[in-house]
């Protein structure tokens, strides 16, 4: 066991290395979870499993690691609330918990409606291309794929959104001038 004044010495560590990183970890959180509380939530899970590996060593970038706690987490979280709809839809016969949690916001916001929609992986490799401005490289690496998946992940994902941006384009202007 750590004697105290060492384990004073790594609490206070990573508490700067945890208010170096926790902003952008949340952000990126909200981004792929479209809830600022499951969010949160996220990025306190993805910590302490970050801090547990901090304190063993062996993080060469904490930075890196992180992005890729967060989007290991909101992905696990992600699948466990499907499979929670689904299971929860098979026992009552009806449709409760289809509705996504952003459905009123993406209403609103054009980007956020049509990034939504992107399937996970697209709608992931979008995030940490664009959103969180990492390279191919980097975004390969937080996803443990190769840079080849990520460049089509967001080819294909940056093509979806054209496609959804425009065809909600020409309906926002049917309607207007109707």
């Amino acid at each position: 066991m750590l004697s105290l004044p060492r384990a004073e010495a790594d609490r206070r560590e990573f508490a700067d290395v945890f208010n170096e990183h926790h902003r952008r970890a949340v952000r990126l959180a909200y981004l792929l979870t479209s809830d600022p509380d499951q969010a949160e939530d996220v990025v306190a899970e993805a910590f302490t499993k970050v801090y547990r590996r901090w304190r063993k060593g062996g993080i060469d970038d904490v930075g890196a690691y992180v992005r890729r706690a967060v989007a290991n987490e909101a992905n696990s979280r992600l699948r466990r609330r499907y499979l929670e709809r689904d299971r929860a839809q098979h026992r009552t016969g009806d449709q409760r918990g289809v509705r996504r949690v952003d459905d009123q916001a993406a209403d609103r916001d054009e980007v956020w409606w049509a990034l939504q929609r992107l399937p996970r992986r697209q709608r992931t490799a979008v995030v940490l291309r664009y959103f969180e401005d990492l390279s191919e490289e980097q975004a390969a690496e937080v996803l443990g794929v190769s840079r080849g998946t990520v460049k089509s992940q967001v080819s294909r994902g940056l093509d979806r959104l054209e496609q959804l941006l425009s065809s909600e384009a020409e309906t926002t202007s049917e309607g207007g001038g109707a």
